[in-house]
């Protein structure tokens, strides 16, 4: 790392959009969970960290975005895969899971 700091960049409206936009699945946490009681596979305890993280990635992304875009781009893309592991780790039957 450098002693010299980065200069701050305006962050355009539509990078606070998509930042905003990409935290917004967490919305459905509450089904989320109804959901995972219905798998009945120790999802619980993934899904107890779910909002925590998405909280936390995007503060990280709304601060990094006038630094550094480009980590603020790779955390959206995370948050997204994030929101997408935690819907199939969900939807999918605790049987094909958890082979016995």
């Amino acid at each position: 790392m450098s002693i010299i700091e980065t200069p701050l960049r305006p962050v355009s409206w539509w990078t606070r959009a998509a930042i905003v936009l990409a935290a917004l699945p967490v919305v459905a946490y509450p089904w989320m969970l109804a959901a995972a009681r219905q798998a009945d596979a120790g999802v619980d305890t993934w899904l107890w960290f779910y909002p925590v993280y998405v909280m936390f990635a995007a503060i990280c992304e709304w601060r990094s975005a006038s630094r550094r875009p480009e980590v603020t781009w790779i955390l959206i893309v995370l948050m997204l895969l994030t929101h997408a592991a935690m819907w199939i780790l969900v939807r999918t039957p605790a049987e094909t899971i958890v082979r016995q």
